[in-house]
């Protein structure tokens, strides 16, 4: 029994002379020991919870990040990322960051990420249209918000709910018109705030010039933009230079005028029906 004794007493004696050893090695080289974890923030890039000197530089970090991690829309196909901005559209997760990406395929796009930490955990696109496309007069000027480089949509608080929304002018064949889209938590995706409402438009004063092989010509409209942001009866909305398709029916199925066409017509938020609903016309 004693000599058991003694030789467990040898044995722990040589383990502490061991490890006694291996904290002297570790001073000496400088090199954590095998047993001490290395934090995950050291070993991912962890490009949410990094403090930085600037709102510049968090953008350029956040501008790589996006172009080394987003392999289907920017790193397979080399697009650039012409805008980059910090948003707020509720969405949950993560960051929300939003971008602008150049034209691809004749068209641009605008994609919002939701970033944690060292992924990217949500990603939703749509269309964008550039403004200098549609109009040499600046539409935009008016628009609350952050403009989105140099499209026709900007991202703000338009409807004073806490959080971001998107307004875009969308140019089509056959009609124009105003959208404005805000971030939806059950369906867990972006709607049309104003899908009901149909609400079209048209450069006031604009008169479409087309000439064999040459584009629509933009340069004869000098304002003022179609769209304006105001205060109107005590509402808060914004009124439309309002230009809609014919209205079917009448006598022989002809299409007759909307005798919406050509007039002011204000808009407001309803929060309960959560879109933006027609007021009537503006009346100065």
């Amino acid at each position: 029994m004693k000599l058991r004794i003694y030789f467990i007493f040898i044995l722990l004696t040589l383990l502490l002379s061991c490890l006694e050893n291996k904290k002297e090695n570790t001073k000496e080289t400088g090199q954590a020991s095998f047993e001490e974890p290395v934090a995950v923030t050291e070993m991912k890039k962890d490009i949410s919870s990094k403090i930085y000197a600037s709102e510049e530089e968090e953008k350029e970090a956040m501008k790589e990040f996006i172009y080394e991690n987003d392999d289907d829309n920017i790193k397979n196909y080399k697009l650039e990322i012409t805008f980059i901005a910090k948003a707020n559209f509720g969405i949950p997760g993560g960051d929300n960051w939003i971008v602008r990406l150049d034209k691809s395929w004749n068209t641009y796009f605008i994609i919002i990420y939701a970033i944690n930490g060292d992924r990217i955990v949500k990603k939703y696109s749509m269309h964008s249209d550039n403004l200098e496309d549609h109009s040499v007069y600046d539409i935009m000027r008016d628009i609350p918000g952050m403009r989105i480089g140099d499209s026709t949509s900007s991202f703000g608080d338009f409807n004073d709910d806490g959080k971001d929304e998107i307004f875009s002018y969308a140019f089509g064949g056959r009609a124009s018109l105003i959208e404005i889209y805000g971030y939806d938590t059950e369906k867990d995706n972006f709607v049309s705030y104003t899908h009901n409402s149909w609400i079209t438009f048209k450069l006031y004063d604009y008169e479409g010039v087309y000439g064999k092989g040459k584009p629509r010509d933009y340069t004869v409209y000098d304002g003022p933009p179609p769209v304006e942001f105001m205060t109107y009866n005590g509402m808060y909305g914004f009124k439309v230079h309002f230009f809609g398709t014919n209205v079917s029916g009448g006598p022989g199925h002809v299409t007759k005028p909307n005798p919406k066409n050509n007039k002011w017509i204000f808009y407001i938020w309803d929060a309960d029906k959560k879109e933006y609903v027609e007021v009537g016309e503006v009346v100065d």
